[in-house]
């Protein structure tokens, strides 16, 4: 029969308390991960496009206000000739390019939103496998050690008492 090499039955009781705060902690994070993805899908699903829905709206909004300028600007004489109205063509210009971009950012947010579902869907998966170890199975491994720890006292006390010296009988 072979013998146990535990040292210390104190480190093993430490290590014990040491996974029981781990688990608390590792809880805590899985918790707080979950809460952070749903709030960026959140934020990726519903913030993002009625943001650039609305900067879109308000790019035709602008571009119209940059029309109207421009014609403005085209009906005006000044003597006999007509301004060229370069200010107003830039603002024009620069407001369908914004819109352009407000359009382009609506189509990405819809390519990114099916791709950060996706993303969370597989983080999830994971983050749901760790968080279930940590409540059943971590539960059987501290179990396990306690048996572990018991079993070893009950050893040693075992080994203590076979160590002892035999009192000789008393004499008469």
């Amino acid at each position: 029969m072979s013998q146990a090499n535990v040292h210390s039955l104190d480190a093993m009781r430490a290590f014990r308390v040491h996974l029981l705060e781990f688990a608390g902690v590792a809880m805590d994070v899985t918790a707080s991960l979950q809460q952070q993805t749903l709030s960026f899908f959140d934020w990726v699903e519903h913030d993002r496009p009625n943001f650039w829905k609305q900067y879109m709206l308000r790019s035709f909004d602008v571009i119209a206000q940059a029309r109207s300028d421009l014609e403005r600007c085209k009906m005006r004489t000044v003597g006999d000739h007509r301004p060229t109205c370069y200010e107003e063509k830039l603002a024009l210009d620069a407001a369908k390019h914004r819109l352009e971009m407000a359009q382009e950012k609506v189509e990405a947010v819809a390519r990114w939103c099916s791709f950060v579902r996706h993303e969370i869907d597989e983080f999830d998966g994971r983050r749901g496998s760790l968080q279930r170890y940590i409540e059943s199975d971590f539960a059987k491994t501290i179990a396990t050690l306690e048996r572990m720890i018991l079993a070893i006292e009950a050893y040693a006390e075992i080994e203590s008492a076979a160590e002892e010296p035999v009192a000789p009988p008393p004499a008469d």
